[in-house]
């Protein structure tokens, strides 16, 4: 799905479908996946895949910081969608996989820097998030900062970020919602994965608790008979609602692996790696129509679970939301 540019966004069945052309969610998962596989197989064609995706978001960095999310089939940003459009979570995404990319010591020094001195453009902009994941993605950034360098600032913005988190959640939560918003939607688990980075890196009790309650309650609602059922996106859940199971989403499986096995790292509680296999079991067919997420053939991933059927388009997401699910899932 690859090309000169940078990983286009669709496709029909198992057929690239450029029409919509590219966009910085896409490139972005795919430089931490590239990434992940370069430190771990140290293959050149993955390092070639990384300086792509890397070029693409250089590419499209805006100079207040923020990143365009579409470039179209003609290789041009598209100003007009991207006017259109938040910008926030593809912006946050996108600082998080320079972040990674910048402290990944099997990377090459070279694209160590160029990664790093984007990430610094942006964060000397003093870029504002509003967007609970956006807020996610960069604690996520800055936790992997401050693995490698204990930068005062640095260490600052992420305790900022918390600090957000920990707002949202205590103006949303009641007894019977312990979530940060008054809705489920997607790719939720990076919440209370944030703030437990959050609580590795300070030591402040108060990420961790209010982490904890949160994905307890994730949990609560999205297992049911030790199967793992996504919030399905035809609406949602709202507070006070109906839950909704139908289209369930790659993205939101792999945000779950991704969480369950940071939780269990930090906490060694033995639950949470449990949940982390039934969820990658999830693409595997142990899902609520018992099919195959993933196509063993293309080496894709399938659109969705449907109420009766699978979305049998294999978009750069959904594939790339798979790798990042095994990769955690085999760590």
């Amino acid at each position: 799905m690859t090309d000169c540019v940078g990983i286009l966004e669709h496709s029909l069945i198992a057929t690239l479908d450029s029409r919509e052309g590219y966009c910085v969610d896409d490139n972005a998962r795919a430089l931490v996946v590239a990434t992940l596989h370069y430190k771990k197989f140290r293959t050149p064609f993955s390092l070639k895949l990384a300086s792509i995706y890397l070029n693409f978001l250089c590419r499209v960095t805006k100079p207040d910081g923020y990143f365009n999310n579409y470039v179209n089939p003609n290789h041009v940003v598209d100003e007009e969608r991207n006017r259109q459009e938040n910008l926030e979570d593809a912006s946050a995404r996108a600082l998080y996989a320079l972040a990674l990319v910048s402290t990944t010591k099997q990377i090459p020094k070279r694209l160590r820097h160029q990664t790093h001195s984007t990430f610094e453009q942006s964060f000397r902009k003093n870029v504002v998030f509003s967007s609970p994941r956006a807020i996610a993605f960069y604690i996520k950034a800055f936790s992997c900062l401050l693995s490698k360098w204990k930068e005062p600032k640095t260490l600052a913005a992420l305790r900022h970020h918390c600090e957000q988190l920990v707002t949202l959640y205590n103006k949303s939560h009641s007894l019977e919602w312990e979530w940060f918003e008054p809705y489920l939607t997607y790719s939720n688990a990076i919440l209370p994965e944030a703030l437990l980075l959050g609580y590795k890196i300070t030591g402040e009790r108060k990420y961790l608790e209010v982490s904890e309650k949160t994905f307890n309650f994730l949990i609560k609602h999205t297992f049911k008979d030790n199967v793992y059922i996504p919030i399905g996106q035809s609406g949602w859940f709202v507070k006070g609602g109906t839950r909704h199971y139908f289209d369930q989403q790659p993205k939101d499986a792999a945000a779950t692996v991704e969480a369950l096995n940071t939780m269990f790292q930090v906490t060694k509680k033995e639950h949470y790696k449990e949940l982390t296999h039934k969820t990658f079991y999830w693409f595997l067919g142990d899902n609520v129509l018992g099919q195959v997420v993933y196509d063993r053939t293309t080496g894709g991933c399938y659109d969705g679970v449907g109420e009766k059927s699978i979305n049998l388009n294999q978009g750069a997401e959904s594939s790339i939301s798979y790798l990042l699910a095994r990769f955690s899932f085999e760590s």
